[in-house]
């Protein structure tokens, strides 16, 4: 009796040695699973992490890389907005303008826009804020000394939903320079800087056209041959002769209307283009120019005085090409010198 109540007992343990074993083991497999998941998440974190270290170098050297092309370029570089700041600028930009970044980046780039360049500089960012790329454009900005710079622009047109404008900018001041010289020698001469025989032709041109449409636009044309220019020459030289003609040029310019274009000729002859001028008005242009040209001129320690005959004509229907008007000028004037010829005041 004793002996079952002992199997019993040993039994009823057994069971319950069995459930509690039954649930470690439960327990032990659970964990061996959590373990296992944690592992396979920590694997995942560590790929992770690598992965993004090795995004974050990459993109740190992506950055590094541009940073060094954005401060090494000899281009001028920015990022400017839309609403006309600078985001960005390069040291190109610093060298070009004189100025530092942080005074670029403090004021609009609108207000280091020359004047004159203003409304068409606004006008080509509002063509880049509708999506139209800038591909050359040119314009005036302001250096830090008070000079102006020529800037040429390459700029595409933002993304959509940006207004950041990435901008390349060349400084083309000395190409300008060299284009409006070669355009200024094609139109002027050279020693008296006088507008030259094209350009004085171009504005006579000009002048029988407004003739055409208005026959009251009467206009006149003056031309001017130096008296005994050449013994200054044989005298004293080419270099006196040349200044006898700048200074000549510049007492002319001097007194000349507004509007009236005056130009050399070539040699010592001149001539002056007086629009709204009659005959009368003209014989008095021509008498204040000899007033100005008798004047002595200095060269070197002695002073040397000059004449001059002036022919004039007056434009008429009859007349429809500048060649013929100064040609009817040209023979006025020789009628002039020959009649000094004649009286002794002049030598032939």
């Amino acid at each position: 009796m004793v002996q079952a109540e002992r199997l019993q007992i040993d039994e009823s343990s057994l069971r319950e040695l069995v459930e509690t074993l039954r649930f470690r083991a439960e327990s032990l497999e659970s964990l061996d699973k959590l373990v296992s998941s944690l592992k396979q998440e920590a694997e995942h974190h560590h790929r992770l992490a690598d992965s993004l270290k090795h995004g974050l170098e990459l993109v740190q050297q992506i950055v590094e890389e541009r940073e060094a092309f954005f401060s090494l370029s000899l281009d001028m570089l920015c990022i400017a907005t839309t609403s006309g700041y600078f985001h960005k600028v390069n040291r190109a930009f610093e060298r070009t303008l004189g100025y530092t970044q942080e005074e670029l980046l403090s004021r609009s780039f609108l207000e280091l826009v020359h004047p004159e360049d203003l409304e068409k500089t606004q006008h080509e960012v509002e063509k880049l804020r509708l999506g139209i790329d800038t591909i050359s454009f040119d314009n005036r900005y302001q250096h830090k000394n008070g000079d102006y710079r020529w800037l040429n622009w390459t700029t595409p047109a933002p993304i959509p939903g940006s207004h950041f404008l990435y901008a390349v900018a060349r400084d083309v001041t000395e190409q300008r320079q060299r284009d409006e010289r070669t355009l200024y020698l094609a139109s002027h001469d050279d020693l008296t800087g006088l507008a030259n025989r094209w350009r004085f032709n171009e504005e006579l041109k000009a002048s029988f056209a407004r003739l055409k449409r208005h026959s009251n636009r009467q206009f006149a044309v003056l031309v001017l041959d130096l008296d005994q220019f050449k013994p200054v020459n044989d005298n004293y030289g080419h270099q006196a002769g040349d200044m006898v003609l700048r200074t000549t040029g510049e007492r002319l310019n001097a007194i000349k209307r507004e509007t009236d274009v005056l130009c050399r000729l070539g040699g010592d002859e001149f001539a002056l283009l007086a629009p709204e001028t009659d005959a009368r008005e003209a014989s008095m242009i021509a008498e204040r120019m000899r007033k100005e040209i008798i004047r002595p001129i200095s060269i070197g320690d002695r002073d040397v005085i000059v004449d001059v005959s002036i022919g004039i004509a007056l434009a008429e229907e009859s007349i429809s090409d500048a060649d013929s008007l100064i040609k009817l000028a040209d023979e006025a004037m020789y009628d002039i010198k020959r009649s000094k010829v004649s009286d002794g005041q002049l030598t032939p």
